[in-house]
């Protein structure tokens, strides 16, 4: 939930605050996509260049047929973990196999997202750090208002940091 009403920030004022943020990385942003996410991510791509950001792409490209998402969430979750990427982008038909085996290691902090209210707390509140779209449901148009707003929305400190430290502590020996 959102909160009050008061709290809510009107979807076409989050488009025109976020570009007037600062970018938060200077390295490559990693894209992947399965099959049916490829039309997507390419937009998506080009997107990011357009707006000076470097892309890493991690494929699937146009030439591919059938593939499973989790090797392409793999290539993405792959960029952080070397540190050459500080965010990743993750597309598939509903999003759910991509944040599912992007959510399956600790450094990664992947959320599906649907709208921009949603990508402020992502960011916000969980610091995420990989976005996962879903092809088949979210448009493009709402995908790029998205991204803009993932890409510049700063993570808040005092209780949403503590949580977020708790997070990464969590140790499946303790259930």
């Amino acid at each position: 939930m959102l909160g009050d009403a008061e709290r809510r920030v009107p979807v076409e004022e989050l488009g025109a605050l976020s570009a007037v943020r600062n970018k938060l990385t200077d390295k490559p942003i990693a894209i992947a996509a399965d099959h049916r996410g490829i039309a997507l991510k390419t937009r998506l791509k080009n997107w990011l260049l357009a707006h000076d950001y470097d892309v890493k792409d991690c494929g699937a490209d146009d030439r591919a047929g059938r593939v499973d998402a989790m090797d392409y969430a793999l290539a993405a979750v792959a960029e952080i973990k070397a540190s050459r990427s500080d965010f990743a982008i993750g597309i598939c038909g509903s999003g759910q196999m991509m944040a599912i085996t992007s959510n399956r290691f600790p450094f990664i902090r992947a959320t599906l997202l649907h709208t921009a209210e949603e990508t402020v707390s992502a960011r916000e509140h969980g610091d995420a750090n990989m976005l996962i779209l879903g092809a088949d449901i979210t448009d493009a148009a709402a995908a790029e208002q998205i991204l803009d707003i993932f890409l510049s929305t700063t993570a808040q400190g005092d209780r949403y940091a503590a949580r977020r430290e708790l997070l990464a502590k969590l140790d499946i020996s303790r259930l």
